[in-house]
């Protein structure tokens, strides 16, 4: 067993990905969302599980994070679903939700 404790490297193609981000999103009630990080986490969780990771075999991955070049294709396909209509980003902090840290989420259009 070998353990990693850099970013994952998620080997989806922009396609599936987009697709996942979609579904992912949409699995979320409107009023909260879901935020960019939690958003990072799941698809680095699928990642995973699917073995579509850069070194699969064997390989226990200890950071929670996926790695920055993933996080910028995910940035870029959340904004193609942004100008498509297919989500919005919903901003501020809503007390009442208790999301009060602040963090932007993305919802289903």
């Amino acid at each position: 067993m070998k353990y990693n404790s850099n970013p994952v490297r998620v080997l989806f193609d922009n396609e599936n990905l987009k697709q996942r981000l979609l579904a992912l999103i949409e699995g979320h009630d409107a009023p909260s969302g879901i935020t960019f990080t939690n958003l990072c986490f799941q698809i680095r969780q699928q990642a995973i599980n699917e073995r579509a990771v850069a070194n699969a075999d064997d390989t226990t991955y200890t950071n929670d994070e996926i790695a920055p070049e993933d996080q910028v294709r995910v940035s870029r396909l959340l904004w193609e679903l942004i100008l498509e209509h297919k989500i919005f980003l919903l901003f501020g902090r809503s007390e009442l939700l208790g999301l009060s840290n602040g963090e932007d989420r993305f919802v289903k259009y």
